[in-house]
């Protein structure tokens, strides 16, 4: 039973999207999930929130240079017999207290303060009615904020040879909320030493709303002539998805060797992606609202799975998902098989088969840089349901000394993906000006297969892992065929380690290093100049713009990326309450990491004459230091 967050993304990708501090356990699934999981065929990531301290209260608190994070926890009071606990936790950025504060009076005279800040925060209730029932309330709310909003300014201009005076007003204004607001409540019911039912409901809500309003007014005379003018434009671009939930679940562990589960689900989510405009002058407003995209889908889905220990070295999983999306008239289903073997204490093989089904896709374009928000939609009714295969064959070894040592090799085949067709929105071809749709979709087909190998150790002095994974991701459509997409790396490295350094000073050192293959940009091969009209209805002009010609799309790479972080960090106590004091180095080594190229011609200075293409990389975060305290009460 989880509940979707459906923008995991911050802005700059530095912060992880979930607190930290309250995750009692993350339970992720890279692929080959068993039927209880519905509705993606990628990858699932549960979170597992912490149950709250039901014997005393407790804190945790973490301040850094650039954020405060706060987790408090404790037994709820009792009751007439009820009994429980409750955790709240937050995080809260602050470079725009910081910059403000620094900049001071400057800032407020030219009505400017630092434009973004994100917060978020999480609450968890646990009730036990009784040794039966159990309610449980989650909550998370997180919402990044861009909020460019500067004070009107005025300006007075006079020509004393025609005796022209002008007196002006300019405002510019954009406000840019985006984030996920959750909330759910889950029963659980101990019918029986062997039963167990599990009633959830959930509503999920992830919103995005672009509003800029630029606007300019005025007064001027010339000699005896006077007059006034306005322009004011207003652009909103916007998408909500609200997404409904209620699910029930069985455990059945009445059976020997057996434990069976079944449930049923069922999802409504509405959709509403839309962008208008409005243009106002003293005589003449203009409106327009060029996409509407406004839907609603169910899906209802039942499963059922049983993990069967048919002897001590082997089990398997067996279920299956059956699924019913009202914008199509088939019912899907999806077997799902799992298997572990035992081929000695400390070692064991995996394997896991099954098909996945997914109802709801991105329009992102494909191409985009960095990624700040999703646009989501529901698959139409025209176009048919998303489905993947999995077949994953992994092997685990853990030692008695707690290293372990995991390996896996997985392929995934997709098929009736859909991708956005990212051309330009406005093109101007035979004196007319058209509009590309949103929803034009090209049809996708994909494959992904891949090795992981992760070694980690969780005791001693020294702990730490490292990850290495070998991938290759190929999308195919017909006006590209087959080729790299954007998140494609074919080699990824990761290394974590904590050291104890001093053991008498409680003194860790702490490293990370990340490396991976560049990733994938279609290149330039030329340029070209063509007459453009900007269709200024005041002041029609034209002017000389520039195109590049493309290669075959994603055939370079980037540099190979590198970052190394290292820290430092001390647990000490103080009148009783034990803290932490910590100092990190992020990109120790400044390595330039480019997020992408920009491009322009490349011109000789004395002749004007055009040589080229010269490019320019636009880096990722640079070398910087951060430190902060962790305090728990």
């Amino acid at each position: 039973m989880v509940f979707p967050v459906y923008n995991p993304i911050i802005w700059g990708a530095f912060f992880p999207r979930l607190i930290q501090i309250p995750i009692k356990e993350p339970d992720f699934h890279a692929g080959g999930f068993p039927a209880r999981y519905g509705g993606r065929m990628g990858a699932i990531l549960n979170v597992i929130n912490r149950e709250g301290n039901t014997e005393e209260f407790e804190g945790h608190a973490n301040i850094s240079l650039i954020s405060s994070k706060v987790l408090l926890e404790g037994p709820l009071p009792k009751y007439k017999g009820l009994k429980g606990s409750w955790m709240i936790a937050g995080r809260r950025t602050y470079f725009d207290q910081f910059f403000n504060a620094l900049c001071g009076s400057e800032c407020d005279e030219e009505g400017f303060k630092f434009p973004y800040f994100f917060y978020d925060y999480q609450i968890k209730v646990n009730v036990d009615l009784s040794q039966d029932h159990r309610l449980t309330y989650s909550r998370f709310y997180g919402d990044d904020i861009l909020d460019f909003n500067f004070r009107p300014r005025t300006y007075e201009d006079y020509d004393i040879i025609s005796d022209y005076y002008e007196e002006s007003k300019e405002s510019f204004g954009i406000n840019w909320p985006w984030g996920n607001h959750t909330n759910s409540l889950t029963w659980r019911w101990l019918i029986s030493p062997q039963l167990v039912a599990r009633t959830f409901v959930a509503n999920s809500r992830y919103r995005f709303h672009f509003d800029m309003d630029i606007k300019s007014e005025g007064n001027w005379s010339m000699g005896n002539e006077t007059g006034s003018y306005m322009d004011h434009f207003t652009f909103d671009f916007y998408d909500v998805v609200d997404d409904k939930t209620l699910e029930t679940e069985l455990s059945w562990h009445g059976l020997k060797n057996h434990q069976l589960m079944g449930g049923l689900q069922v999802k409504q989510v509405d959709y509403d992606l839309g962008m208008e405009f409005e243009y106002e002058n003293l005589d003449t407003i203009f409106y327009a609202k060029p996409l509407e995209m406004k839907d609603q889908t169910v899906e209802t889905s039942i499963f059922l799975q049983d993990k069967w220990d048919i002897t001590p070295k082997l089990a398997v999983q067996l279920g299956a998902r059956v699924m019913d999306y009202s914008l199509h008239d088939d019912l899907y289903l999806d077997p799902r098989f799992g298997l572990k073997y035992l081929i000695q204490q400390d070692l064991s093989l995996k394997f896991s088969l099954g098909r996945y089904h997914q109802f709801l896709t991105i329009a992102n374009p494909e191409d985009e840089t960095m990624r700040i928000i999703d646009f989501w939609l529901g698959i139409p009714a025209d176009r048919a349901a998303p489905w993947a295969d999995h077949a994953i064959l992994g092997v685990e070894y853990l030692s008695a000394d707690n290293w372990l040592l995991r390996a896996e090799t997985y392929y995934k085949h997709f098929e009736n993906l859909i991708t956005l067709n990212q051309g330009q929105q406005v093109t101007e071809d035979d004196d007319q000006v058209t509009t590309t749709p949103f929803n034009e979709f090209y049809d996708t087909r994909a494959y992904a297969y891949g090795l992981e190998i992760l070694f980690k150790k969780t005791a001693g002095r020294s702990r730490g892992w490292i990850g290495y994974t070998y991938a290759k991701t190929m999308k195919h459509i017909q006006k590209h065929g087959w080729y790299f997409p954007l998140y494609d790396r074919t080699h990824t490295l990761n290394i974590v380690g904590d050291i104890i350094i001093s053991i008498k000073n409680n003194v860790h050192f702490s490293t990370a290093v990340q490396a991976s293959s560049g990733q994938p940009f279609t290149p330039p091969i030329g340029r070209y100049d063509h007459w453009q009209a900007d269709h200024d209805p005041y002041m029609p002009a034209w002017y000389w713009d520039e195109e590049l010609l493309v290669g075959r799309k994603n055939s370079e790479r980037l540099p190979f990326y590198f970052r190394l972080d290292v820290g430092l960090k001390q647990k000490k106590s103080i009148f009783g309450i034990p803290y932490e004091r910590y100092l990190q180095l992020v990109n120790v080594t400044n390595h330039v990491n480019p997020l992408t190229y920009q491009y322009q011609a490349k011109e000789n200075r004395l002749t004007g004459e055009t040589l080229g293409l010269e490019r320019a990389a636009v880096p990722m975060f640079p070398f910087f230091l951060t430190a902060g305290y962790r305090i728990e009460l």
